[in-house]
């Protein structure tokens, strides 16, 4: 909640770390001087004067933000020692020393990196470093941003004149935003909940004026959407619509997060990101067959409000930190769904390459926020991120192996032997088989083009009555053998080797055959870095990963909070607060409202990572109840609604769509778990794929479970369901941060013609017999009278069924407003 004994100065006051992160070291010290300075100025003036007070503090603000600037860009322009630390400091400090350079110290320069000295004082035409911010030569530096005349002129002059280093310089460590840890901000004044304080604060700055509350019905269809995948029922509707309490609006969002269906949903999201897929990719694409653990176990978690921060340990190293829970260590197979060749032949040091690959990339990209896998061939062009940071952490990796792990100790040890005696058991009876075909087999003549064996069917027709019997018989025998046959009680997870890793170097270029140097395993520096301490002497393993997952999920790391956090926004609002959710590096800019997303951050922390209480947080805001119609000026001033200052309206995802059909005409199987369903397709939704489609595309024999939840459906990765191929999802190949929401015309053709629809509409058409009553189904309101006579003069020229299907393919449908 806010407090309301803060000043009023600070609903306005700049983001002063931001501004301090540009500045140079030895001129903070006055630059904070002067911040208080003028907020006692301002703390004076609203005393004297509160209405010529308002509008004239974001003007001083606004002025003393452009001051520091000012003075942080001047300085450095006659400074050279803090130009280089300002513009070359983040990816060549002591910490983050990209291609083995810093810049920190005049030793460092002369030492130089990879390329050799950069500094030859006194001799610019010759200093590397001169050159490189010349662009003379291949090499051009810094990416993005070249210096300007005036500053290359600055530093060519320093270098001429021997470059001379005061001894009184400190030099900056990585400055950018989210590689520092985030400081509670104070919140502003003037709202109930703090995140209203900072978003009206904004809009009150850039002269916006907030939307009105949706409606009710929008209100909660909203609210159904965002937290279960579904439409709210007929049921939901009218309750919370006669509930006239002041509490109505939070009893809906408690009855949301309580519903099993909370869990479907939001572990969607997860899978998105986790690259969830049931079979493994490449030319055979062969099965994951306990893939869906995993699937299950995200569901569970989220129901079950997980602190997210030991979600993740789990995911990371459940087996070294919580290794006698079999549910913990089934978050390990966060590391195993995604796609490998471990059934292909002849190929596994590229597999083994690949899976490491995977492995760091995903969990930098996952827990971190950072494009880790752009340090793999060489130090990240952007971010402070050497390439030997990428095979430290690929070191943390390096021992893990694939792991079954035993769900339930006795049982999956007895599965296992039973499994050893019926594989014996199948080979007796293939070979039983066998010899009663070869007696009706004739031999084959190698020199006969036209000898060929006999089909089975062939066999059948010829074959002697005893022979029948037999068969007969063994089949019998066969349907005993799989009478209690079922998935193990295994989940596939990961597990080091043991306490022995081997070896890790630096692949030059990238490729894994041209060893570099030697690293041992650590943390990438620049957010701290930091190594990985030796295991014990009696350990089993090298407690690497435990390590990490300690790092990574942690108050003090500077992005394990805001990343999540950022996320869980982006799925209320369609766009983060920093709008790359996977890239918080510096290609992905500054997020809208930092000083907001780090107050999110440490709350986050502060209510022990339950991500249940962030969603109440974030729905209980004005910000999240507005309605999605903007104002005149803020479709012309703030067009792509950077500050909040209505709701974003967004289409249904792919399984939204289809969950929703099946929900609104009565037919959702709502149970969970288990092993994927496969529904049946026509033959032309089954074009392109790979491999026959017996074997390929199995489908489930009970035909009740064809209509349970799309998050249930098998997942292949050479193949998408028609609903996800045509409405962007995911293809479970990289990480998944955020969905493509794309118009093209095989959505509408899918929507109105498939067989799917179709299906659909005559089932909702054989319980309803009225146009009131379809609404109601499909919208959850009645129709009004226009809407009533368009609907009367329709059906008499269509079927209730056309009205339906005409009805499922409106925005109103579509659309969460």
């Amino acid at each position: 909640m806010a407090n309301s004994k803060k000043s009023e100065p600070d609903s306005d006051r700049p983001n002063w770390h931001m501004i301090e992160s540009l500045m140079p070291s030895r001129s903070r010290k006055q630059a904070r001087m002067a911040l208080r300075a003028l907020e006692a100025c301002l703390w004076w003036g609203r005393l004297q004067s509160a209405k010529f007070f308002r509008p004239l503090k974001p003007v001083l603000y606004a002025s003393l933000t452009t001051f520091l600037l000012f003075h942080a860009a001047a300085y450095a322009a006659d400074n050279p020692t803090a130009l280089l630390q300002q513009r070359c400091g983040t990816c060549h400090s002591d910490t983050a020393h990209m291609s083995g350079l810093s810049v920190s110290t005049r030793e460092a320069l002369l030492k130089g990196g990879a390329r050799g000295t950069a500094l030859v004082p006194g001799k610019s035409a010759e200093s590397l470093l001169y050159k490189a911010i010349a662009h003379q030569g291949d090499l051009a530096m810094p990416p993005g941003t070249a210096l300007d005349p005036a500053q290359v002129e600055t530093l060519k002059n320093w270098i001429d004149e021997g470059a001379p280093w005061s001894s009184t310089h400190t030099p900056a460590q990585s400055t950018w935003w989210a590689f520092r840890k985030p400081i509670r901000p104070a919140v502003p004044t003037g709202a109930a909940n703090p995140i209203d304080a900072f978003i009206d604060a904004k809009l009150a700055t850039a002269h916006l004026h907030p939307a009105p509350q949706a409606d009710r019905l929008t209100l909660i269809r909203r609210a159904a959407y965002d937290l279960t995948g579904l439409p709210p029922t007929k049921a939901q509707i009218d309750a919370f619509l006669a509930d006239q309490s002041p509490q109505a609006w939070e009893h809906v969002i408690d009855q949301f997060l309580a519903s099993p269906r909370y869990g479907e949903k939001w572990a969607r999201h997860w899978l998105d990101l986790a690259r969830y897929g049931d079979t493994a990719g490449f030319e055979q694409d062969p099965y994951l067959l306990l893939a869906w653990r995993y699937r299950d176990y995200v569901i569970k978690s989220f129901n079950d409000d997980k602190p997210y921060d030991r979600f993740t340990k789990e995911q990371i190293a459940a087996d070294e930190l919580y290794p006698n829970d079999p549910e913990a260590r089934t978050g390990t197979g966060f590391y195993r769904v995604g796609t490998n060749r471990d059934m292909l032949f002849k190929v596994e040091d590229a597999n083994l390459v690949e899976k490491r690959i995977d492995m760091v990339d995903t969990t930098g990209a996952v827990f971190l926020g950072l494009t880790v896998g752009c340090a793999r061939c060489h130090d990240h062009k952007f971010d402070p991120i050497p390439q030997k940071d990428y095979y430290r952490l690929q070191a943390i990796f390096q021992p893990a192996v694939s792991d079954k792990v035993f769900l339930d100790y006795n049982p999956a040890r007895n599965y296992d032997i039973a499994e050893n005696n019926r594989t014996f058991k199948l080979w007796q009876i293939g070979e039983e088989i066998a010899a009663i075909n070869r007696k009706y087999q004739p031999p084959l003549d190698p020199k006969d083009p036209n000898s060929k064996p006999r089909k089975q069917s062939e066999i059948d027709a010829m074959m002697s009555q005893a022979d029948r019997e037999r068969l007969e018989a063994i089949s019998k025998r066969l349907l005993q053998t799989f009478s209690n046959y079922a998935p193990p009680p295994m989940s596939a997870g990961i597990i080091d080797a043991g306490r022995d890793a081997p070896k890790t170097f630096i692949a030059i270029r990238g490729n894994p055959e041209s060893y570099g140097e030697e690293v041992q395993p650590g943390f990438p520096s620049c957010t701290g870095g930091g190594d990985v301490p030796e295991a014990p002497l009696h350990a089993t393993s090298t407690l690497r990963r435990k390590a990490l997952a300690e790092w990574i999920a942690t108050p003090d790391n500077p992005l394990f909070a805001r990343v999540m956090v950022n996320r869980i926004w982006q799925f209320h609002f369609g766009e983060g607060l920093e709008k790359t959710p996977s890239d918080f590096g510096i290609r992905g800019g500054l997020p809208t409202h930092p000083e907001l997303l780090d107050w999110l951050a440490t709350e986050f922390a502060a209510k022990n990572w339950s991500i249940k209480s962030m969603h109440k947080l974030i729905m209980m805001s004005a910000a999240y109840q507005r309605s999605a119609n903007p104002s005149p000026e803020a479709a012309k001033n703030d067009p792509a609604n950077d500050l909040l200052s209505h709701f974003n309206r967004r289409r249904l995802e792919a399984e939204e769509i289809r969950d929703a059909s099946l929900q609104v005409t009565g037919e959702l199987n709502l149970k969970m778990g288990g092993v994927p369903i496969v529904p049946p397709l026509s033959k032309e939704e089954m074009f392109g794929m790979i491999g026959n489609p017996a074997s390929a595309w199995m489908v489930t024999p009970d035909t009740t479970e064809h209509k349970r939840r799309s998050i249930y459906l098998i997942s292949r990765r050479t193949f998408q369901q028609p609903m996800s191929q045509a409405f962007d999802g995911p293809d479970g190949v990289l990480t998944c941060p955020r969905r493509n929401e794309s118009t093209t015309a095989p959505q509408s053709l899918a929507l109105l013609n498939s067989a799917f629809t179709m299906d659909r509409a005559k089932a909702l058409a054989s319980k309803t017999t009225t146009p009131e009553s379809a609404w109601e189904q499909i919208y959850g309101r009645a129709p009004n009278a226009e809407e009533k006579a368009a609907a009367a003069a329709f059906l008499q020229k269509a079927t209730m069924t056309d009205l339906i299907r005409a009805l499922m393919n409106t925005n109103e449908f579509l659309y969460v407003d």
